[in-house]
């Protein structure tokens, strides 16, 4: 197993995986912005409530995840995506990708990474945006239900 972090650095996410490998979003996290050696691909929600979501190129869609029908670059059976609250896990042939999210704001995200992924940085960078936009997306209604009740 490897343990990879992801790190807020410079106003983008940076993944520590020795490639060069960010993430940069907006306020609302509503799309993203990834880079590594290979390419740079849109990430954004495939719905509105922001369940699914995918990668983007200018040669297709590489990684989706969603509950109920992901997709991985590589070779392999069909990968199925579990996210959660505090993290979540992208499972493939045995191979495993977890990813827990910080308890605090600001602290490091945490991959572990069992197996090979091909094109791991894209996979593991749209993993790390999915599960904050979904926590971004809780925090904003949360703000909208107390500012609502106060006024």
């Amino acid at each position: 197993m490897t343990t990879l972090t992801v790190r807020k650095q410079d106003g983008a996410f940076v993944l520590d995986s020795g490639a060069r490998a960010s993430l940069r979003t907006g306020w609302t996290w509503r799309c993203g912005e990834i880079r590594t050696s290979t390419g740079r691909w849109t990430v954004a929600p495939t719905d509105r409530r922001r369940i699914g979501f995918a990668s983007q190129g200018e040669h297709g869609v590489p990684v989706r995840l969603d509950p109920r029908r992901s997709h991985v670059p590589g070779p392999g059976g069909t990968a199925r995506w579990a996210p959660g609250r505090c993290g979540g896990e992208l499972v493939r042939d045995g191979h495993r990708l977890a990813v827990r999210l910080p308890g605090r704001r600001g602290g490091p995200i945490r991959v572990d990474v069992t197996g090979e992924w091909a094109e791991l940085e894209l996979v593991v960078l749209t993993a790390c945006f999915a599960l904050m936009s979904q926590r971004r997306r809780r925090t904003l209604i949360v703000m909208a239900v107390v500012s609502a009740g106060s006024g």
